[in-house]
């Protein structure tokens, strides 16, 4: 994806409330509640495709969901075609970002879910911590809590003990409700105290690893700025190139339909040839008749020229004698005989 200088490319929301509101709820509906949480962040991001995780801890003091996700906003190219890219500060932009995220949130979940939450005072102050600065934070607070507990115990040396046999001891109600709250006291302080220890160390390193973060975010922006600045040198100088690569696509497209005409007309050709072929078969059988039929007529002829040749010589004869009849004044004698003949015939 291109775009401005980018270092954080994941976010991350905590979904949570109080003691109180989930005890209210019971199990089956804290389970629902999460799932509708889930449902309006994934609307709020833009898609489950850029949730990375979202897991629910119900094993520590109050139920809570760790949601990760890519901030993406719509923006545009370098063409300035619309595009999707990924910018943390556009996706919080404003001043009043989270504020807005807040009344959201308790709109989603109180008036279209119908959970009954309070929302957060607006204008505060108060930091957006981090998950482990989230959990010192909450340690102090159940060590102050504690803390305040065992110095509204008072002095348990006051309690009376009577000693009964069989190594047992007897105490009032009153002072063993004192020893047992002096003892969960000083158990869930002693466990505040060490968690906080442990929590303030991972802060500790987590604002080493985050300065660490920090130098190593400004080298690699001087870096992406380099190649940003390489690149639109690098863009510049290949336009002419680029245009011979769309002119070359166009060109191939060209000659690609031009192969097909050309597989099309040589199918067409092949056809022609096949009735071609069979055409002079046809030919050279009509020559063959055509090659008998004249031999015929030539014997026709022959025989044609013989029989002109007889009627000629006949006809010759025929005036000798009909000139000979005329110079014998026999002519009409003769034609009396041939009208003689014919009638006889006819009879």
């Amino acid at each position: 994806m291109h775009g401005e200088k980018q270092s954080t490319v994941l976010c991350e929301f905590i979904i949570t409330s109080d003691n109180e509101f989930f005890d209210r709820l019971g199990a089956d509906k804290i389970k629902r509640f999460f799932e509708h949480a889930y449902d309006f962040v994934t609307a709020k991001v833009g898609g489950e495709q850029y949730v990375v995780s979202a897991v629910v801890h119900m094993d520590e003091a109050t139920p809570h969901m760790h949601i990760s996700f890519i901030p993406v906003i719509q923006g545009k190219d370098r063409k300035g075609q619309p595009c999707k890219r990924i910018n943390c500060s556009e996706f919080w932009k404003g001043r009043d970002s989270y504020s807005r995220l807040q009344d959201e949130y308790f709109d989603y979940m109180a008036n279209t879910c119908g959970y009954a939450l309070e929302r957060g005072q607006k204008g505060s102050t108060a930091e957006h911590l981090s998950v482990e600065e989230y959990k010192l934070k909450k340690t102090e607070k159940q060590l102050s809590k504690a803390t305040k507990q065992l110095s509204e115990i008072g002095n348990i040396e006051k309690v009376s003990v009577k000693n009964l046999p069989l190594n047992t001891i007897a105490l009032k109600k009153s002072d063993y409700e004192t020893l047992a709250t002096a003892a969960k006291g000083y158990v869930t302080a002693k466990a505040a105290e060490e968690e906080n220890i442990s929590l303030k160390a991972k802060c500790l390193s987590l604002q080493n690893e985050n300065e660490s973060l920090k130098k190593e975010n400004d080298t690699i922006s001087g870096q992406l700025h380099e190649l940003d600045y390489h690149y639109s040198q690098y863009y510049a100088e290949t336009a002419n190139e680029r245009e011979l690569l769309s002119e070359n696509q166009k060109l191939k497209s060209e000659n690609d339909n031009i192969s097909n005409q050309i597989h099309t007309l040589s199918a067409e050709i092949l056809t022609l040839k096949s009735e071609n072929s069979n055409l002079k078969t046809e030919v050279e059988e009509v020559n063959s008749i055509v090659g008998e039929m004249n031999l015929k007529i030539q014997q026709l002829n022959t025989e044609l020229t013989e029989k002109n040749t007889l009627l000629q010589t006949l006809q010759k004869k025929f005036d000798r004698v009909m000139e000979f009849l005329k110079l014998k004044n026999l002519k009409e004698e003769w034609e009396k005989i041939l009208s003689y003949g014919v009638r006889h015939k006819s009879r």
